[in-house]
């Protein structure tokens, strides 16, 4: 039994938690409810330990995690926690290494940890995904990622906090019976946070956490939540069918359009995400796109915002004419939009945060648009007020708001522009019923004020009633969405290995990496790492050795087998050349270029050219390029936790000196980690600021410099946040000090690793010697 008596939680002087009181039982399914920013998600890391109580105590079988830290511990092991972004989770590159992070923890054998990780995969539908990477992932993968590696440890309860709220109906209703199965077949007790109607009629009980005085009240009679059209209506805030054709009545849309997309297609790499897609937005209308999760929403969104250029086809918007009515369109006068002129509310808040306040977050877009202060605060207050916030938050930091609250500062920090055309990506995701109502009322009214309004989302059923046309994206083209009958949520059902979200999330099956494309099955992926790591050593020492231009033609003959063998394409490899660049030019030139008269080519005065010091020079320059072509097909080849696993193992013989090699891999995985996790939190920021307006490659160079110093700060702000949270996941799943002492279990080489390994240190060997002696 989990038990929570009396519970208060106080965060930064304010009370969050107070006199909290019920019991989760296992087998049965407790719905916490409740206003956005009364404490559900707090209260759901108190249930697992993640964060301790001020008054009170939680009890789960016994244990109290206030005692001690191995109570807390243990009770780490029995509740388990999937948070509404599997992001905040995931602490491996490779999905195996990912779900296996806790049963290794737990100390189990590897035998049993990989029939953990294979029966895990197997509940939430993704079978086969040992060799995918986490990045690579759609959400609803990834989510299903995260839950696989709480399940993988076994525990006896579950806290899920607003777990499909990101998601599409089809991944949605498969989730919803996963937590059915897991509750009456498994008998697992799960705290289910959430404002779905659907998802709270899967309930026994309804756990209601009033805001008022953080009280808590639960409702211990059975659930009566309703399902199907009048459970979609109550949570969508009961927008009525009057209140429907009001909305429409007052967004009536205009015949000239705002905004014109004409045959755009749009690729990342190989892979084709849109396909000759055209439409139009009207001033005063409100248009929906629907799709499945990875269809390539976003994507477009990101495009109409000017974020991104198109590979082929147009985007034109039609700028006002008197900038003091946006309905007086000018068709006369298109422009391709420009990054700030069209409002973009990202589907993430978090990910549009960078500054330190409210205010600044919502003043960025005006100050980009060189308005006077005054005129500036005027706009923050005007914005914060249209979404329903309280002033005093303008001073309180964005990353410690609620859901809700974040949410709001979002559509905000964009209606501070003052655009003619908004795109606002899942507004009202995780959003309570009066959330949910102001979203409604937030859109209709930009349309009413002659604003065009494109609304992203898959709650089709909650969005349809204020809606002037719904377009649906499939298979990377836009068609035009056909109403259904009835709630898109009808029936649940399991997973499907063919369903269109997984088409469309799925791509090529070359992924990112840490360091590029990670290819599963390949020769070179198949090795063992630490043969790798010792065959690249080896080479190092072949090539330096290689003193003739005929072998270092051998050995660049040899590259180009492994380059091959590891499917590495070419445009990974000039990426990954590209650093080096400056080096390989100032090498070749100072070799070439004679300034003592010794030059056997004169140039001017005592500056000449040597052939012989060019020949030295691109001698230099192959070795660098050997050394860099054989380390990124390791790097490559191999996933972080594969290489911080195989330097333990090679440095294990250390451990006999008194040397603590066992928290070495783990401080080498977190370091190899956090490698993508610098350019993709550099990428957030820099797409956040764009969108509202800020130029990095325009104006004079001290101005740009000021817009590249802005980021900085909150990169190296944000990077800490992440340390933060990648350092609580791995606490949540069991890693202490005693895991992170731990040498991994002896593991013997395959026969394929030990014929390679000889083989590539033997040719290795003959080619030194031959470099040596030639």
């Amino acid at each position: 039994m989990l038990e929570v008596k009396d519970v208060g939680v106080v965060l930064d002087g304010a009370e969050v938690l107070s006199g909290c009181s019920f019991s989760l039982a296992p087998g049965e399914i407790v719905a916490l409810t409740g206003d956005n920013g009364c404490g559900k998600s707090t209260l759901g890391r108190v249930l697992c330990a993640a964060q301790l109580v001020d008054d009170g105590c939680v009890v789960v079988d016994g244990h109290d995690p206030s005692a001690n830290e191995r109570e807390r511990l243990m009770v780490r092991s029995l509740v388990g926690r999937v948070c509404q972004d599997p992001v905040d989770q995931i602490v491996s590159s490779l999905v195996f290494d990912e779900i296996a992070f806790g049963p290794r923890n737990l100390g189990l054998s590897e035998e049993e940890v990989s029939q953990r990780v294979d029966c895990a995969l197997r509940r939430v539908g993704l079978s086969g995904f040992q060799d995918r990477v986490t990045t690579a992932l759609s959400g609803g993968e990834q989510q299903r990622i995260a839950l696989a590696g709480v399940l993988a440890m076994t525990p006896r309860y579950l806290v899920l906090d607003e777990p499909t709220a990101q998601l599409d109906p089809a991944v949605r209703e498969s989730l919803r019976t996963l937590f059915r199965t897991l509750v009456h077949e498994d008998g697992i007790g799960v705290a289910l946070i959430t404002h779905d109607p659907l998802e709270i009629a899967l309930a026994d009980r309804i756990v209601d956490v009033a805001s008022i005085n953080g009280a808590l009240g639960a409702s211990e009679s059975a659930c009566r939540a309703s399902s199907g059209p009048q459970a979609v209506q109550h949570s969508f805030g009961s927008c009525t069918g009057r209140e429907a054709a009001r909305c429409r009545a007052v967004a009536t849309p205009c015949d000239a359009p705002i905004l014109e997309v004409e045959g755009v297609s749009f690729s990342y790499g190989d892979r084709a995400v849109l396909k000759d897609i055209s439409f139009s937005l009207h001033a005063g209308e409100v248009v929906l796109l629907t799709g499945a999760s990875g269809a390539g929403k976003s994507t477009l969104a990101s495009l109409v915002a000017g974020l991104v250029s198109p590979d082929a086809g147009s985007i034109r918007l039609h700028t006002c004419a008197d900038n003091s009515s946006v309905a007086d369109v000018a068709p006369a006068s298109p422009v391709h939009p420009v990054p700030g002129t069209v409002g973009l509310s990202f589907q993430q808040p978090e990910a549009q945060f960078f500054l330190e306040t409210v205010y600044d977050e919502v003043a960025y877009a005006p100050r980009n648009l060189s308005l006077s202060e005054d005129e500036v605060d005027r706009r923050v207050f005007k914005a914060i007020d249209a979404v329903g916030l309280d002033r005093k938050l303008a001073d309180a930091s964005p990353f410690e708001l609620s859901g809700g609250q974040a949410r709001r500062v979002a559509l905000a920090s964009v209606l501070s522009l003052d655009a003619s055309v908004y795109v606002l990506d899942e507004p009202s995701a995780a959003l309570d019923a009066r959330g949910r109502a102001f979203a409604h009322r937030f859109v209709t009214d930009l349309a009413a004020e002659g604003r065009s309004v494109l609304v992203i989302t898959h709650d089709v059923d909650e969005w349809r009633p204020f809606a002037t046309r719904e377009l649906m994206l499939s298979n990377g083209s836009l068609h035009a969405a056909r109403a259904p009958e009835g709630p898109s949520d009808a029936s649940l059902q399991p997973f499907a290995g063919d369903s269109a979200m997984g088409h469309a999330s799925r791509g090529p099956q070359a992924f990112g990496t840490v360091f590029g494309e990670y290819v599963p099955g390949t020769p070179v992926a198949r090795l063992d790492a630490r043969v790798k790591i010792v065959l690249l050593l080896l080479a190092t020492a072949g090539v330096f050795s290689a003193g003739v231009p005929a072998m270092l033609v051998v050995w660049l003959l040899i590259l180009f087998g492994c380059l091959a063998s590891s499917r590495m394409r070419l445009g990974r490899v000039l990426r990954g050349i590209r650093p080096v660049a400056v080096i390989l030019a100032f090498t070749l030139v100072a070799n070439l270029v004679s300034c003592d008269g010794r030059g056997t080519v004169e140039l001017v005065g005592a500056i000449g050219l040597s052939p012989a010091g060019g020949l030295r020079g691109l001698m230099a320059i192959t070795r660098i390029l050997l050394l860099v072509g054989f380390s990124l097909v390791v790097a490559s080849s191999t996933t972080a936790t594969q290489l911080s696993d195989a330097c333990v193992r090679l440095l294990s013989p250390l451990a006999r000196f008194g040397v603590s090699v066992g928290p070495l891999g783990t401080v080498l995985a977190v370091a190899l980690r956090f490698i993508p996790l610098v350019s993709e939190e550099l990428n957030r920021i820099r797409l956040a600021q764009r969108a509202r307006g800020a130029q990095f490659d325009a104006g004079p160079l001290f101005s740009r410099i000021g817009v590249w110093a802005s980021v900085f700060t909150p990169l190296m702000i944000g990077l800490f946040r992440r340390a933060d949270r990648l350092a609580e996941a791995m606490s949540a799943r069991c890693y202490d000090s005693v895991a992170a002492g731990k040498l991994p279990a002896p593991r013997r080489l395959a026969p394929y690793d030990r014929l390679v390994l000889a083989l590539g240190a033997a040719l290795v060997l003959v080619l030194t010697i031959l470099g040596l002696c030639w």
